[in-house]
């Protein structure tokens, strides 16, 4: 009720996250492997949750093997234009990734919207960096690793230096300090995992609006 006062939106989905292993976890078996275990009547709480969406009409969105930002992403990318605007209820970081000027996100837990203007206001670089970005620090929420020794000042301060993950490492010789040169040498590999891992996938859903 809350969003439908705050929004008034003319169409909404409710999307799940798949059961099981995903293709990050094809990538790295490592994946969210330091996640607690839900509740145990989560899966319980999940099928009411369901039932009831269907009862009012509320359309779901799952996709078995596709994490629901993947899906939120897809569905974003695939409906928002000059006709339709869409805003995409999380609290998820990784989702900033969807933002421009259609797409805009909701964080519940926080009451704030924010668009591509105020991310890069408030992070000093682009959206499209954001993998670039956590490439390099890393989440720990999903246990992707990064590169051990670079926290989010240095993280922030290459992705404003340089263009891309690729561009470090083309230009390595120019990186200071010496000790953030040595762990990007070290921990390359770790570095260009965790951009894929970050990175949303776009999968086709064909999304409509009817």
């Amino acid at each position: 009720k809350h969003l439908m006062d705050q929004f008034d939106p003319h169409f909404m989905a409710l999307v799940w996250d798949s059961r099981g292993k995903t293709l990050r976890h094809e990538l790295y078996p490592a994946y969210k492997a330091t996640r607690q275990a839900p509740p145990r009547d989560l899966f319980e709480q999940k099928q009411l949750i369901m039932k009831f969406a269907d009862l009012i009409d509320l359309h779901q969105v799952i996709k078995e093997g596709v994490e629901a930002d993947d899906l939120m992403f897809s569905a974003a990318k695939e409906l928002a234009g000059p006709y339709y605007r869409v805003v995409i209820v999380s609290s998820d970081k990784d989702m900033a990734q969807t933002l421009n000027e259609y797409i805009s996100i909701y964080d519940p837990f926080k009451n704030q919207i924010v668009d591509a203007a105020s991310f890069e206001q408030n992070f000093g670089f682009p959206v499209s960096k954001l993998p670039f970005y956590y490439a390099l620090l890393g989440d720990t929420s999903d246990n992707i690793p990064g590169v051990k020794g670079i926290g989010k000042k240095g993280a922030a301060d290459l992705v404003k230096q340089y263009q891309s993950l690729e561009d470090v490492y083309v230009h390595i010789d120019t990186v200071a300090p010496e000790r953030m040169r040595k762990a990007l040498q070290e921990y390359k590999e770790n570095a260009f995992l965790s951009e894929k891992l970050f990175q949303l996938r776009y999968i086709p859903i064909g999304s409509t609006i009817a």
